[in-house]
């Protein structure tokens, strides 16, 4: 189920956010998988998520399902690859060590800086995976692979973004 099969790219990235056009892939596209699977799979349920990654790979992407990536996945996987990458930007791991990457000119945030950007950004990917989950259920007849299982153990159903408190029922 875990593919190398992305649904953005850098340049998704530095056009739909303010990360900088100078960032070196290396250091974002391993946080894009992360959100992806962790967001877009459990939005999108494994069939029509699978269903996608083909159609990527295969460069078969139509109609309703490019509609479906690039009007509604790729900016709330935009948002939600930032607050995986968000943290770990100023550092790197090299042989065996912990670097912490500064620059002369400029000064590093505060844990508060980083957690206020951090919440804005959260909150913006919220707000498009809430749009996600709205539009896919209300045309859920576009994509019959939405809510469907592929029969396997690993089978992850849509999270509808619906939480109901019930009342007492008489």
């Amino acid at each position: 189920m875990s593919r190398n099969i992305l649904f953005i790219s850098r340049n998704d990235i530095i056009k739909r956010s303010y990360i900088g056009g100078n960032i070196d892939p290396e250091k974002i596209i391993p946080f894009v998988k992360t959100a992806q699977d962790k967001n877009i799979l459990t939005t999108c349920g494994t069939v029509l998520y699978e269903k996608l990654q083909d159609d990527i790979e295969a460069g078969t992407l139509t109609g309703d399902y490019i509609t479906l990536v690039e009007l509604f996945i790729k900016d709330c996987l935009v948002h939600y690859s930032v607050c995986e990458a968000l943290p770990f930007l100023a550092y790197t791991i090299a042989n065996g060590s912990i670097y912490k990457n500064t620059s002369e000119q400029a000064v590093s945030p505060s844990k508060n800086d980083i957690d206020f950007l951090l919440q804005k950004e959260l909150q913006t990917a919220q707000f498009y995976n809430e749009r996600l989950t709205t539009y896919l259920i209300a045309n859920n007849n576009l994509y019959p692979q939405y809510n469907q299982s592929n029969g396997k153990l690993d089978n992850v159903y849509p999270d509808m973004g619906q939480s109901y408190t019930n009342g007492w029922v008489l």
